[in-house]
């Protein structure tokens, strides 16, 4: 690979000393998505017409008088043809797998009925000087997929489609959420007094203040001052950012969204969850049953509700109601659950729901009555105390 990387960088600067080594633009007529849909296999009539299309070369199957690229657009992929043209095998001579083309020519099947785009002109529009993995194996160590996430998106398409997929569930948050009557506002990024959580957050110095700011862990203390204001439905697409763990399930920044409706509480907000997931499910994949991780979740509101105790009881086998603290002491110990802090009943039995029925939970349902001390922010249960 050094020495591929080598001859690449060498081509580079041939280029740049005697001709412009990225081209400004290049104009398609049809993108490799648009040229896929006159495919209708042999039995169609492709038409005459001359096409242009552009892409990333992904694989190069060299036979001397005949080359096959296979030529990767943001969706699909299509088959360039390059024969029985001296200049032209020479260009492909020079390419390597991950450089840029932009491609002209018309429409053809092969002889073994491949839809392919013969080309009677190829222009090189970006020389790419780092090796590209091979399109079977592709990027298979996770935290190189996370940190170079444009090598990822090079050799996997299915992680195109994820993200496409969350570009269009945003999209449809929105579009639920303001059919609602709710407005999306923004907050401050930079913040002098952080809250709204209990996280580590990132530090910074304001200039013109000469004064210590902070990065927001959370929109939320922002937010309800606009509901002091006087709106009354609002939301917030925003980054967050906390200064602590780094893993493939935790970001220093990371998106978070937060909604605030006046005079409605939590089986109101249950509600809307619930119906909002149903309707992303069904506009985002076409249904509200999603396959994921070898199950069929379904999003069709409404949702069961489960009280923290019911989940401890149904998956733990015991009733944290009936046990004294020496007896929960007892159960985490059995469990290995432990607490980051000093020991609080209300804790203990939260970390205990997270060790025993947690994992069991994997249809869509809706956790309530949380002990008081793991959500300090929430109002008291109208009926019952501690909780």
């Amino acid at each position: 690979m050094t020495d591929e990387r080598e001859e690449r960088l060498e081509q580079l600067r041939n280029l740049r000393e005697n001709s412009e080594a990225y081209s400004y633009n290049f104009d398609r007529s049809h993108t490799v998505e648009e040229l896929q849909d006159f495919d209708e296999g042999n039995e169609g009539e492709l038409p005459e017409d001359e096409f242009s299309t552009a892409g990333r070369v992904m694989e190069i199957r060299d036979f001397g008088e005949l080359v096959f690229l296979d030529l990767r657009g943001e969706r699909e992929e299509i088959q360039i043809i390059v024969r029985d043209d001296e200049e032209l095998l020479e260009d492909v001579e020079g390419l390597y797998r991950g450089d840029i083309v932009g491609v002209e020519g018309t429409l053809t099947y092969t002889d073994k009925g491949e839809f392919s785009l013969m080309s009677q002109d190829l222009e090189v529009l970006s020389r790419g000087v780092r090796h590209v993995p091979k399109e079977h194996f592709g990027v298979e160590d996770e935290e190189l997929q996370y940190r170079n996430r444009a090598l990822h998106l090079i050799t996997d398409m299915e992680a195109r489609d994820a993200f496409r997929t969350r570009s269009q569930i945003i999209s449809e948050i929105r579009d639920f959420l303001e059919d609602r009557e709710f407005m999306e506002v923004e907050t401050p990024t930079i913040q002098p007094v952080y809250g709204g959580a209990a996280a580590e957050p990132f530090t910074t110095h304001v200039n013109a203040l000469d004064q210590e700011h902070y990065l927001n862990i959370s929109p939320e203390l922002y937010l309800k001052r606009l509901i002091i204001g006087g709106y009354e439905r609002i939301f917030e697409i925003t980054k967050n950012f906390r200064n602590e763990s780094i893993d493939t399930t935790h970001n220093p920044e990371f998106t978070m969204m937060e909604i605030y409706q006046a005079y409605a509480d939590y089986e109101d907000m249950m509600a809307l969850m619930e119906q909002l997931y149903e309707r992303v499910a069904i506009e985002a994949t076409g249904s509200a049953e999603v396959e994921y991780q070898g199950d069929t979740l379904d999003f069709s509101a409404p949702w069961p509700r489960m009280t923290m105790r019911e989940a401890i009881q149904e998956y733990g086998g015991f009733d944290v109601q009936e046990l004294s603290d020496e007896e929960i002491r007892e159960r985490m110990e059995e469990h290995r659950a432990e607490l980051d802090s000093d020991y609080e009943r209300g804790l203990a039995i939260a970390e205990l729901f997270e060790e025993v029925a947690e994992e069991n939970l994997i249809q869509p349902v809706h956790i309530i009555d949380h002990p008081e001390e793991t959500t300090p922010l929430c109002m008291q249960h109208r009926d019952e105390d501690g909780l």
